[in-house]
């Protein structure tokens, strides 16, 4: 399997970028995640395997708060920047479909703001392949409020210059029916926990960079953007300073279902 074009350029282009802007997840769906580890049969022994790990943001905050973490990850301009802020977590690369990792290898495994991109059926057949009995899958994103004006009018003007974004938001899609498809898992519980983050108005404009479709956009679309969204920010929303800019962390998770093998009928790919 090879990573989507639009995310392997986008991402290997602004990992930089992406590893100083992005925001970190709720503390409080930090906390729900540790819990869900520790109520796994391992309990404080679980071991985290955190896929498309990305520059390691979640990775970081989950080993902080005490959890024993892996890091798979398909880009080496990322897992660069995750090696370079978190030597001590180990990291390969890899992607979902295929991960280099041993059957029933972790307790808890973690996908944050990347699942949109997999080949879905394929990777949660991998997810439940390295889970052990009693693991869990959790989905994590960092969600923009849409109802605040700025933000709606932000993204509408980024799809705008960029025709449309190439995969489905996670308001759009709802994981539930695809995990459920695939079979395997329990039913999905999704949870929301309040995450503002502190901001300006260079700061928005350099989330705006870090985006994976804007990245790869021609210079000059994407400099033309970038004029437009601070013009939009600064001049017809007045913002200035340092605001916040509202988001959701959202958790989905489930539990590997071991009244059910239906998650591993076809044979894994060599480790």
């Amino acid at each position: 399997m090879t990573v989507d074009p639009v995310a392997a350029g986008g991402f290997a282009s602004a990992a930089p970028t992406y590893a100083r802007i992005r925001p970190a997840y709720a503390r409080a769906a930090v906390g729900r995640i540790c819990e869900l580890a520790r109520g796994t049969p391992a309990g404080r022994d679980a071991h985290v395997l955190d896929v498309a790990a990305g520059t390691g943001i979640l990775a970081g905050q989950l080993t902080r708060a005490g959890l024993r973490c892996t890091a798979v990850e398909p880009l080496g301009e990322m897992a660069a920047q995750l090696r370079r802020s978190l030597p001590a977590v180990p990291c390969v690369l890899g992607v979902a479909e295929a991960l280099p990792v041993r059957d029933a290898a972790a307790d808890v495994v973690t996908i944050a703001q990347a699942f949109h991109w997999f080949d879905a059926p394929s990777a949660l057949r991998e997810v439940h392949r390295v889970l052990r009995p009693g693991g869990v899958l959790v989905l994590a994103w960092n969600v923009r409020d849409p109802s605040v004006g700025w933000v709606a009018a932000l993204d509408d003007l980024v799809e705008a210059h960029s025709g449309g974004r190439p995969y489905s938001h996670h308001d759009e899609q709802r994981w539930a029916a695809t995990i459920a498809a695939a079979g395997g898992f329990t039913a999905v519980v999704e949870e929301r926990f309040d995450n503002p983050v502190a901001t300006t108005v260079e700061g928005v404009l350099d989330r705006v960079r870090s985006i994976s479709f804007v990245a790869v956009m021609p210079e000059d679309v994407r400099a033309a953007l970038l004029v437009e969204a601070e013009a939009l920010l600064r001049d017809d929303f007045g913002l200035s300073g340092t605001f916040e800019y509202p988001h959701h962390t959202v958790l989905d998770s489930c539990v590997v279902d071991t009244g059910s093998s239906s998650g591993r009928d076809t044979d894994p790919p060599s480790p």
